[in-house]
């Protein structure tokens, strides 16, 4: 995952069962909703550390990469 306001990324891995198939859509969801919490997470940080009386950017995450192992 990358923050694209930083180019600073963080690795995460998860587990996808059943199927080849079926394992591929499950870990893609997970990813997916993790990259969607860790941008609300970032962004939770910057409104709280932001003093002045304007709304910080907006942070927004990527998925950068991702490989599947057997």
């Amino acid at each position: 995952f990358m923050n694209t306001m930083t180019g600073g990324q963080r690795v995460h891995t998860f587990w996808g069962y059943g199927t080849k198939e079926e394992a591929k859509v499950d870990t893609d969801r997970q990813a997916r909703e993790y990259a969607r919490r860790y941008e609300d997470e970032l962004n939770e940080k910057a409104r709280l550390r932001n003093r002045s009386n304007y709304a910080p950017s907006h942070i927004s995450v990527q998925i950068v990469g991702c490989s599947f192992w057997r």
